[in-house]
């Protein structure tokens, strides 16, 4: 990429290139395969929107408590507390990717839940959070606009969509 100030190449870190879309994210993904689908996943992410601000953390699981679920952003605002379990810090995301059921789709699939999941985190921050069908369909609608229509198309053919 072309730095526009000088006309030479833009230096960037690896980690600059990879989290830049979150400028306060923290990936906890150690599996080779999934991390780089996730670094993949971040670098299509236009650069000319507003990022995430908020702290994210990306995580893998190997399963989860609601059936079908492969991935899950959980958005924590003040005053809120999931299950019972206050946050110390308001304003923050937490995707989590369950292996196994990542581990029985394609990796153009994977990718699609990774920008799925990413989508929720930017309408969390930037539009009101909200657990709905609507909101699904969404940060589908956002994923296509980032680019990322072919891996959602493979994800539709491998899957059946989950209602709310």
């Amino acid at each position: 990429m072309l730095c526009r100030e000088c006309e030479g190449e833009e230096k960037r870190t690896s980690s600059e290139k990879r989290l830049g879309f979150l400028v306060h994210g923290t990936i906890k993904v150690h599996n080779p395969r999934y991390r780089t689908l996730l670094e993949e996943c971040l670098g299509r992410i236009p650069r000319s929107g507003r990022p995430v601000q908020l702290r994210t953390e990306i995580r893998l699981r190997r399963r989860g408590t609601l059936p079908g679920v492969v991935g899950l952003t959980t958005f924590y605002v003040e005053g809120y507390a999931p299950n019972g379990v206050a946050r110390e810090e308001s304003g923050a995301h937490t995707i989590t990717f369950y292996t196994n059921l990542l581990d029985k789709l394609t990796d153009r699939a994977v990718v699609a839940v990774m920008a799925h999941e990413l989508a929720h985190a930017w309408l969390n921050e930037h539009l009101h959070p909200e657990a709905s069908e609507t909101r699904e369909n969404d940060a589908d609608m956002l994923a296509e606009m980032w680019g990322f229509e072919d891996e959602l198309a493979a994800l539709s053919e491998q899957t059946e969509p989950i209602t709310c």
